[in-house]
């Protein structure tokens, strides 16, 4: 559980499951290549560079967007719509199964296949009881896209070249409550990452290295694309529905 536990967190961070993103990251101190592929710029102010990351961020929180994630123990992506709190995720983590994630307002369906010892049905959840850090609170209140949480949890952040970023994120800052993250002391407050925006000042790009917590976790990276793309989201059938185990939530929910 705690490696699926880490993997999702990489994700909520993000947005995505949120914003849930990741790619390649640098180590701390070192230029990223520019997002033309030519040499990096010289680095602006920091305020500079997190103003401009900051404002991109909390775009994801204004429009639909197409997402899709890839790393080591977890891919996948889907759609999501911030101001309508409805979203379609899929994410497939291997031997652990895939998940399918439906968000329609205050209401979360997942289904999991591929796992033994979970119910076939989708199963329900109520949303705003799964914690403003929960692992299947794609859209917390306040902050739908998730773009307040990652800006939060970023330590020192640099631009590398036009709409090109580097910095670190500190975990612990925006998931204080969770016993996994605080048992890593030090790894989770020295995450590196790495951002891209388009020209419309939009992220489209980031970047987690995570194998710096757990080398098994690899690099995640989240594209973001299709802004305004339509979202409808249909609950399932109530026949093929069933409340969620109290022990399913209680481990998603916090």
């Amino acid at each position: 559980m705690q490696t699926r536990r880490l993997a999702t967190t990489g994700v909520a961070l993000v947005a995505a499951l949120g914003l849930g993103l990741t790619g390649c990251g640098t180590k701390t101190g070192a230029d990223a290549p520019a997002a033309n592929g030519s040499a990096s710029a010289a680095a602006s102010a920091p305020a500079d560079a997190l103003g401009e990351l900051t404002a991109a961020a909390q775009k994801l929180n204004q429009q639909s967007v197409r997402i899709k994630i890839d790393s080591a123990v977890l891919s996948g992506g889907g759609v999501l719509d911030p101001a309508k709190k409805s979203g379609d995720m899929t994410l497939t983590m291997g031997a652990q199964g895939k998940f399918r994630i439906l968000m329609a307002g205050d209401d979360a369906y997942l289904k999991v296949t591929g796992l033994t010892g979970l119910p076939d049905k989708w199963m329900h959840m109520d949303a705003t009881k799964l914690g403003a850090s929960g692992q299947l609170n794609l859209m917390p209140d306040g902050d739908p896209g998730g773009a307040q949480k990652m800006i939060k949890s970023v330590v020192d952040v640099r631009k590398t070249g036009e709409g090109a970023f580097a910095g670190t994120m500190d975990y612990t800052r925006t998931l204080s409550s969770d016993k996994d993250i605080q048992a890593l002391g030090d790894k989770a407050k020295a995450v590196p990452f790495t951002a891209k925006t388009d020209a419309e000042g939009r992220l489209v790009e980031f970047a987690i290295d995570t194998s710096v917590i757990q080398a098994a976790l690899g690099t995640m990276t989240s594209t973001y694309s299709d802004f305004g793309t339509a979202v409808k989201v249909t609950p399932p059938p109530a026949g093929e529905t069933q409340e969620a185990p109290a022990e399913l939530v209680k481990a998603f929910g916090a």
